[in-house]
């Protein structure tokens, strides 16, 4: 049976209150970040990192951060279509995605996910903040991930043969995710 958001704890990664140090994504640079670089980039307010809690363990780590992107024309006919005259449009950015090897492919990847698009609409509704999209810069290995979540390549030129290739979700006429 798959682990679902409503399984998890989603928590500040606050190194004094949890104990991050077994957590093992089987990526060094993710553990890396989760352990060593997140309080810093936490303290400097260029991202927060969220953690994913399942019976008490660190399952999983999440890290957002304010972006935009830009699009194509033919990207952003809805726009156009509106006479909207944006060349960034506003999103928030998954720019760390972790989960413990021992959980991997049991929907916590799926889940933390979820939680970032509901952050996007809550900055849109409770905060009043415009964000439409959210982005990841994504590993090669998860592309297919984020393309069965109802994620798109950009094609606009500023993203083109990039190692991590920039996606998007939109949060107002994608697909739900789950």
């Amino acid at each position: 049976m798959p682990i679902t958001l409503a399984d998890l704890q989603i928590e500040e990664a606050d190194h004094r209150k949890f104990d991050i140090t077994p957590f093992d994504c089987a990526d060094s640079d993710l553990n890396e970040f989760l352990k060593i670089d997140c309080p810093r980039y936490r303290d400097q307010r260029l991202s927060q990192t969220r953690i994913a809690l399942y019976r008490g363990r660190v399952v999983g780590f999440v890290t957002i951060l304010a972006d935009s992107i830009s699009l194509r024309d033919e990207e952003r006919k809805w726009l156009i279509q509106k006479n909207i005259k944006v060349q960034q449009v506003p999103a928030l950015k998954v720019g760390r995605l972790g989960v413990e090897k021992n959980f991997h492919g049991q929907g916590i990847g799926k889940a933390l996910m979820q939680y970032s698009v509901a952050v996007a609409f809550r900055m849109n509704s409770e905060l009043g903040v415009g964000c439409r999209f959210v982005t990841v810069d994504a590993y090669a290995n998860s592309i297919p991930f984020y393309e069965r979540l109802g994620f798109t390549r950009s094609q606009h030129k500023a993203y083109k043969n990039r190692k991590h290739p920039n996606m998007y979700y939109d949060i107002v006429s994608g697909p739900p995710i789950g």
